[in-house]
């Protein structure tokens, strides 16, 4: 529709870019820890279907849930990525 305007901004697209571009990251930290095969390896794929489905059911124009559901991707990541 021309002249019609989005219920977007431009930095609610970039944050939420972000959220899925980390949600990506997360996924691949997880699918490494699966693919390990020990004892982590089935509690990681229960995980990583839980964030899948979250990051699927969040509401992009929410900013409130895009920023609380990145947070809580970004603390995940820094849990997986300290040396064990």
């Amino acid at each position: 529709m021309p002249g019609a305007t989005s219920p977007w901004r431009v930095n609610d697209v970039v944050r939420y870019d972000r959220m899925r571009h980390n949600a990506t990251t997360l996924t691949a930290l997880l699918v490494a820890v699966a693919r390990a095969g020990d004892y982590e390896a089935e509690p990681a794929r229960v995980e990583l279907a839980g964030w899948r489905r979250e990051v699927g059911a969040v509401d992009g124009f929410d900013r409130a849930a895009v920023a609380a559901l990145t947070e809580r991707i970004d603390l995940r990541i820094r849990e997986l990525e300290v040396p064990q």
